[in-house]
C-alpha cells in the first residue's frame, strides 16, 4: 500500500511536469507567432508609405528636407495608431536622409541598422531584426520601388508593447523584457520608477513587465533567493503574499546577441500547489495506516516462524565444530512436522540436507588435501626442472620491476654479458643497452608495459658486456600478468643474440653492392654512382670520362685452362686497377669479364693517357696457372660526359660502342667515342641487338616455333623442327636472321644454345608424358656450341631432370659448322650417340665436302639444302642432282629430309624418289609450341 501511494504521488509530479513544460512551450510558440504578426503588420506599413500623398515625388527627389517635409505630417499618425517609435530614410547610397523616434542618439542601434541598410540595398531583400538598448524595438528594413526604379530603403521600428499585452489577454500569464545592464552604459536604477525597473542581482534592466508593481516585486524577491540568473532558466516556483507562481525564461528570437535580452514568464500556480499539497497529505495518511495494518499482519504470521529460526541459528555452530549428528539429532526434537509446510519448514530440510553435505565435503576435504600435498611434491619438481631450463636455454632471460630494474638473470645472460645476477641486480635495463639513437624512445615503450599500457614489445638493440665487448641482441619484452610480494617482477624480457645474423647481415649488404670475386661494384651500385656523377657534373659544370672495356679472348683462357684461371685473371685485372686509378675514381666489374671505370672532373686528354696507363699495365701482367701462361690484354672504350651522354644508359651505350670499335682497329687499343666514325652504325647495330638479346633472355622473351616434319611413308607428322623466334617489347616478333650474328659476335650465343636445349627438352618431356605416339624434336646447333664446354653437361643435366628418352632428341648442324671445327664435332656427335641422340647434317650438298663429312661425322640422316628443292619441279638439273644425293645418302644408309616443300607438285616428286621426310610451307608453316601443345597445367 505504501508503494502504491509512492507511485502514485510520483505520477502527479510527473503529470504536472509535463503539464507545466507543455505550456511553456506553447507560450513560447504564441510569443514568436505574435512577433510575427506584428513583423507582417509593419512590412504592410512600410509598403504603402510610398503611395502617401507626397512621398512619392520626395523619395524620388533623394533630397533630406524634402522627405523630411513630407513625411513629418505623416509622423504622429503613425506613433498614435501604429505604436511606431522609430522611422528612417536611406537613400540608394546608403545615407540617412531623415529620421524620427523616441530614442536618444545611440551608435550601438545606428550601426546595426547601417549594416542593415546597406545589405538590403546591395540585394534588394527586406529585412527584419531586433534591437535592444534600453527596450527592445522590432525593425522592418525594406528597399524602396518608385515607378520601377530603386530610391532607397525605408527602416521602421515598433515597440513589443502590443505583443506583451496580447500575450497577457491570450494566456492569462503576466511576461516581461529583460535586457543585460552591459548593453546599457551607465545605468544605475535598482529599484522601479517612471523611467524603468533593474534587478542588480541578476544585471538585468526590467524594460517590460505586465502588472508591474506586482510583478516587478516577485522577481525582487525571487533574485534574493536566486541570485544567479541562469538558476531560473528551467523555471522555479516561489511563494508572494501567500501566492505561489512559476518564473521561467523564454529566448527572444530575432536579436544579434542571443542573451542580450530575454522573455520572462510569470504564472501563477496557487491552485495546482495546494491541490499537490492535499494529495501528500492524502497518500501520507494512507500510507501510515496500511505500514501499521501490514506490520500487525505480519507479525502475527511470522512469531512462530521466528522462535523456530532462533532454534536453528543456536545449534548452527555444531556444524562448524565437526558435530553434524548432534546437529541433525538436535534439529528433529525441536520441530514438528506439519501437514502443509512454510519456508521455515523448507529451510528445516535444507539444513538436515546441508549438514550431510557439509559432512560429506568434510571427507573430500581430507581427501583432497592428501592430493594436494603430492601435487605440491610434483609442483616442487617441476619448479626445479624450469628452473634448470631457464638457465641451460641459449637465450638471455631475464625480469625488471615496475621501476625497470633487473630482478632475475638467467644462467646464459650472465655467460653472455659477463655479468653475474648479484652485479646486475638492482641495476636499470637502459644501462645496459649502447646509447642508440633508434632507441630513445624505448623507456617511454616500456613504461607503457608497466603501465599495462600494452602487452609486448619488440626490438633490438646492443649490449655492453662487462669485457667491454657488444652483442647484437633481439628483446622481447611481455607484461606479467601475476604480482607477488616476493617476487617484484613485473616484465619478462628474453634477448636472443643476433650478433652472428648482423654480421651475416651486413656481409649481405656488401654483397648486394659489390662483385664477391673482385671487391669491385656489380652494375647496379656501379650505375648509381655513374647517376650520381653525372648529376654532380651538370650542377658544376665538370667534365668526365668513362673507361667501358672487356678483356680479349678471355673465353679462350676459360675453355683451355679452366674457369679458375679466368677468375684468376679477373682478380688481377681488380688489383691492377685498384693500384692503377685515383682515389676518387670508381671502378666496377659489369659482368663476364666487362669492366668499367668513372673518371671524374677529368680532360679528355687525360682520360686517354688513363686508358694508355691502363693498357700498360695489364700488358705487364701475366698469369701463369697448370704450366700455362696467358698474356692480358683489353680493347678500352672512352666516353666523355656530358659531351657524350648526360644519363647512365646514354654514356655506357657510348663506351661500350668506342669499345667494339676499338676490337675493330685491333685488340689491346682504346678509342674515344665519336658520331663520326665510319663503322659506328655497325657497332650501334651490334650493340642495339645485344641489349635486345640480354634483355630478351632476362624476361623470357625467346619463343620456340614448330614446324613439322612429314613422313612420306605415311602421310604422318612424327617430328617438329624447333625454330627459335625473338619477341619484342612491342609485340615484334623477330627471325634469328636479325639477332644471331650479334649474339656469336658477342659472346651470347652459349647462353641462347643452352636456354634452346633446356626448353626443348623440358617441351619434348611434356608432350611425351601421355604415352601415346612418340614426338621427336629436332634442334639447331650453332658452330659455336662445338667450342662449348658447358653444353654437354647442360643436356645431360636436362635429360636427367625430364627423364625422357633421348632418342627424341636429334641434333641439326650444318656442314659451315663441322668444318669450323672437324675434331670438336665429331667428338660431341660420338658422345651424345652414346647418349642416345640422334643427328642431322643439314644444308647437304651445298658445298664440295658434303660426302667426306658423311662418311667422318656419325650422324643418322641428311637434310638436303632448300636450294635444290624449291624449283624441282621446273628445273630438270635439281632434279638430276637430287636424285644423285638421295642415291648417295642411301648408299650410306642415311634418311633423307627435303626442306623448303612449298607446293603439291614439289610433294609428288619427292614422294617417288628415296626421300624420307619433307619439311616446308606445304607441309606446314612455323607456329608457336603452345598451339600446337597446350600446357594445360597454366
Amino acid at each position: 500500500m505504501t508503494s502504491f501511494s509512492a507511485i502514485n504521488y510520483q505520477s502527479l509530479i510527473d503529470s504536472i511536469d509535463q503539464e507545466r513544460e507543455a505550456k511553456y512551450q506553447r507560450y513560447s510558440r504564441e510569443i514568436e507567432s505574435l512577433i510575427g504578426r506584428n513583423s507582417e503588420n509593419l512590412h504592410a506599413l512600410v509598403r504603402i508609405i510610398p503611395y502617401m500623398m507626397g512621398m512619392e515625388a520626395s523619395l524620388i527627389s533623394a533630397k533630406a528636407d524634402v522627405v523630411f517635409k513630407t513625411f513629418d505630417r505623416y509622423w504622429t499618425l503613425f506613433q498614435i495608431q501604429n505604436d511606431i517609435e522609430d522611422v528612417r530614410f536611406y537613400d540608394s547610397s546608403n545615407l540617412l536622409l531623415a529620421k524620427w523616434g523616441n530614442f536618444e542618439a545611440d551608435d550601438y542601434r545606428d550601426n546595426l541598422l547601417l549594416d542593415h541598410i546597406h545589405e538590403v540595398n546591395l540585394h534588394e531583400q527586406p529585412a527584419t531584426l531586433m534591437i535592444c538598448v534600453e527596450s527592445c524595438t522590432q525593425y522592418i528594413i525594406e528597399p524602396l520601388l518608385v515607378e520601377g526604379r530603386r530610391v532607397g530603403s525605408m527602416v521602421i521600428g515598433s515597440s513589443l508593447v502590443d505583443v506583451f499585452l496580447n500575450f497577457k489577454r491570450a494566456s492569462g500569464s503576466d511576461i516581461g523584457l529583460f535586457i543585460k545592464r552591459s548593453s546599457m552604459p551607465g545605468h544605475t536604477d535598482e529599484t522601479p520608477n517612471n523611467g524603468g525597473m533593474s534587478i542588480p542581482d541578476w544585471g538585468v534592466h526590467v524594460a517590460a513587465l505586465t502588472d508591474s508593481k506586482k510583478n516587478f516585486a516577485i522577481l525582487k524577491k525571487t533574485a534574493m533567493a536566486y541570485p544567479e540568473l541562469k538558476d531560473i532558466n528551467q523555471g522555479i516556483q516561489n511563494k508572494w503574499n501567500s501566492r505561489y507562481h512559476q518564473i521561467k525564461l523564454l529566448p527572444l528570437q530575432g536579436i544579434r546577441i542571443a542573451d542580450q535580452a530575454q522573455l520572462v514568464i510569470i504564472m501563477e500556480v496557487t491552485d495546482i500547489v495546494r491541490a499537490i499539497q492535499d494529495s501528500v497529505w492524502r497518500i501520507v495518511v494512507i500510507g501510515l495506516g496500511s505500514l501499521l495494518l501490514s506490520g500487525i499482519i505480519l507479525f502475527s504470521i511470522l512469531s512462530r516462524s521466528l522462535s523456530l529460526l532462533k532454534h536453528l541459528v543456536s545449534i548452527m555452530p555444531l556444524l562448524a565444530g565437526g558435530g553434524f549428528v548432534r546437529f541433525r539429532n538436535s534439529l528433529d526434537s525441536g520441530w514438528k512436522k506439519r501437514f502443509f509446510k512454510d519456508e521455515i519448514d523448507l529451510l528445516q530440510e535444507a539444513s538436515l540436507a546441508l549438514s550431510q553435505k557439509l559432512e560429506n565435503l568434510e571427507e573430500k576435504v581430507a581427501y583432497r588435501t592428501k592430493m594436494l600435498v603430492s601435487q605440491r611434491d610434483e609442483l616442487s619438481k617441476e619448479k626445479v626442472f624450469i628452473e634448470n631450463l631457464l638457465d641451460t636455454a641459449q637465450v638471455i632471460i631475464l625480469t625488471q620491476d615496475l621501476s625497470g630494474k633487473i630482478v632475475v638473470l638467467n644462467a646464459y645472460g650472465e655467460m653472455l654479458t659477463r655479468y653475474s645476477e648479484s652485479e646486475l641486480r638492482g641495476r636499470y635495463f637502459l644501462e645496459l643497452l649502447a646509447p642508440d639513437s633508434e632507441q630513445y624512445n624505448l623507456d617511454r615503450h616500456l613504461l607503457e608495459i608497466r603501465q599495462s599500457q600494452r602487452d609486448q614489445l619488440r626490438h633490438e638493440a646492443v649490449v655492453l658486456c662487462k669485457d667491454d665487448s657488444k652483442r647484437h641482441i633481439a628483446w622481447l619484452h611481455s607484461r606479467l600478468t601475476w604480482q607477488s610480494k616476493d617476487d617484484p617482477s613485473a616484465i619478462l624480457s628474453v634477448g636472443l643474440d643476433i650478433t652472428e645474423y648482423k654480421r651475416v647481415e651486413g656481409h649481405l649488404a656488401w654483397l648486394a653492392d659489390h662483385d664477391p670475386l673482385t671487391n669491385l661494384y656489380n652494375r647496379r651500385r656501379f650505375s648509381e654512382e655513374l647517376e650520381q656523377i653525372l648529376a654532380w657534373a651538370e650542377r658544376y659544370q665538370h667534365p668526365g670520362a668513362l673507361l667501358f672495356f672487356d678483356l680479349d679472348r678471355f673465353k679462350f683462357v676459360n675453355d683451355t685452362s679452366g674457369h679458375q684461371a679466368g677468375d684468376a685473371m679477373l682478380k688481377m685485372v681488380a688489383d691492377m686497377l685498384s693500384r692503377t686509378i685515383r682515389t676518387a675514381d670508381i671502378a666496377g666489374r659489369l659482368g663476364g669479364d666487362e669492366f668499367a671505370i668513372i673518371l671524374p672532373e677529368i680532360t679528355p686528354n687525360a682520360a686517354v693517357e688513363v686508358a694508355k696507363k691502363i693498357l700498360g699495365c695489364l700488358s705487364e701482367t701475366q698469369l701463369t696457372l697448370h704450366g700455362r701462361t696467358h698474356s692480358i690484354s683489353a680493347s678500352i672504350g672512352i666516353a666523355i660526359f656530358p659531351e657524350h651522354g648526360n644519363n647512365v644508359h646514354d654514356l655506357l651505350a657510348a663506351a661500350d660502342l668506342a669499345m667494339y670499335q676499338a676490337k675493330e682497329i685491333g685488340r689491346g687499343t682504346w678509342h674515344v667515342y665519336s658520331s663520326i666514325d665510319q663503322a659506328r652504325e655497325r657497332v650501334h647495330t651490334l650493340v642495339y641487338w645485344k641489349e635486345k638479346i640480354e634483355h630478351a633472355h632476362a624476361h623470357n622473351q625467346f619463343l620456340l616455333y614448330l614446324q613439322p616434319i612429314l613422313s612420306l611413308s605415311d602421310n604422318r607428322v612424327y617430328r617438329y623442327e624447333i625454330l627459335l623466334r625473338m619477341r619484342d617489347d612491342d609485340g615484334t616478333i623477330h627471325l634469328p636472321a636479325a639477332f644471331i650474328q650479334a649474339a656469336e659476335h658477342t659472346g651470347l650465343i652459349h647462353k641462347i644454345d643452352h636456354m634452346v636445349l633446356r626448353r626443348a627438352i623440358a617441351l619434348a618431356a611434356r608432350i611425351n608424358q601421355t604415352g601415346n605416339s612418340p614426338i621427336g624434336l629436332s634442334i639447331n646447333l650453332s658452330a659455336h656450341a662445338f667450342n662449348d664446354p658447358e653444353l654437354l653437361p647442360a643436356i645431360n643435366q636436362a635429360l636427367s631432370t625430364w627423364q625422357i628418352d633421348p632418342s627424341l632428341l636429334i641434333f641439326e648442324i650444318t656442314e659451315t659448322a663441322a668444318l669450323d671445327n672437324l675434331p670438336g664435332t665429331r667428338n660431341l656427335l660420338r658422345e651424345l650417340k652414346q647418349l642416345g641422340c640422334g643427328f642431322v647434317l643439314d644444308d647437304f650438298g651445298v658445298g664440295f665436302s658434303s660426302f667426306y663429312y658423311l662418311r667422318e661425322l656419325p650422324v643418322d640422316a641428311v637434310k638436303i639444302d632448300g636450294s635444290f628443292i624449291r624449283n624441282l619441279a621446273s628445273n630438270p638439273d635439281d632434279l638430276i642432282l637430287v636424285s644423285a644425293l638421295c642415291t648417295v645418302a642411301k648408299g650410306f644408309g642415311k634418311k633423307i629430309t627435303a626442306e623448303f616443300v612449298e607446293n603439291q607438285e614439289v610433294l609428288n616428286i619427292l614422294s617417288k624418289m628415296d626421300v624420307d621426310f619433307a619439311q616446308g610451307y606445304h607441309v606446314g608453316t612455323p607456329v608457336p609450341a603452345e598451339e600446337i601443345f597446350p600446357d594445360k597445367t597454366k
